[in-house]
């Protein structure tokens, strides 16, 4: 079920799985837009919100938990997550502030200015709008398994692209719901948050390397027995060895000399702007 979003990625895909309990793997974002489109596409399955059992969410981001809420008070379903994803929910607001207070730190360190800064922090809070705080009824842990009356899922902790990316494999049939950790179209970007515990390191470990902890579990996935991949966003696909490696590729390139232009007293912000471009200014 594709459900639109106010993103630049566009459409967010939720899963039903017609099983007992019948099951929501991810929500869209909080908006009417996206809880109208989502009501239509259960209709179409002779389904209501009202029916489901479960509500699987695989990450924190808001295109796919932030009608958590709404659906959970609507339906009484058990709501069920990695247990590193958990205090992420349930205390949205304060998580979402100490994610800005990080990039705040970091934005500033390397050397963009004040009023860019606090421009963008705006924009943050703006967002927080599409998300909201929900309770988690059931806490995973990595490697356990999510029992159905006709299958198990298994949940496997894959951080890189947010700090609690989780997948959910179905051992039998080599199906794959992937969340946002393996995309068909693009490359899932590594985004630099708080770190959670676990496989994403510990939190106020030094800065987050988001792109390390991203490549780390593109290499675990790439020897995974998978048929299919259920992706966050676009189609399903197969050989989900390539894609990986693909993803790896692309991400493990660098500058042929980086610290050339970071040395002194320049910073990555004012290094990166004298780098000459290779595209045209639109």
């Amino acid at each position: 079920m594709a459900i639109p979003t106010p993103f630049m990625v566009g459409r967010v895909n939720c899963y039903l799985i017609e099983d007992d309990p019948l099951t929501l793997v991810d929500t869209g974002p909080n908006s009417g837009k996206a809880l109208d489109c989502l009501e239509r596409e259960l209709a179409s399955h002779g389904r209501r919100i009202e029916d489901l059992g479960r509500i699987v969410i695989t990450h924190q981001h808001l295109d796919h938990m932030g009608l958590l809420d709404v659906l959970a008070r609507r339906s009484g379903a058990e709501v069920v997550a990695l247990d590193l994803l958990a205090p992420v929910i349930e205390d949205y607001g304060a998580e979402a502030e100490r994610n800005d207070e990080l990039a705040e730190a970091l934005m500033l360190r390397h050397g963009i200015t004040r009023d860019v800064v606090t421009a963008l922090r705006a924009v943050s809070r703006s967002f927080r709008g599409w998300g909201g705080a929900a309770t988690v009824t059931r806490r995973l842990a990595d490697g356990e398994a999510l029992e159905f009356a006709g299958r198990t899922l298994r949940a496997i902790h894959r951080p890189g692209h947010s700090p609690s990316d989780t997948i959910f494999l179905d051992e039998a049939d080599g199906t794959l719901l992937a969340g946002d950790h393996l995309l068909a179209h693009i490359s899932s970007n590594p985004l630099i948050s708080r770190q959670l515990g676990g496989k994403s390191g510990e939190p106020g470990d030094g800065r987050p390397r988001a792109l390390l902890t991203y490549l780390a579990s593109l290499r675990d996935t790439r020897e995974m027995e998978i048929s299919q991949v259920l992706p966050g966003h676009g189609d399903p696909f197969g050989d989900h060895a390539s894609r990986s490696r693909c993803g790896a590729t692309s991400r493990s390139r660098r500058p042929s000399s980086p610290s050339a232009r970071c040395s002194g007293t320049s910073t990555c912000c004012t290094s990166a702007a004298s780098w000459p471009s290779k595209r045209p200014v639109v």
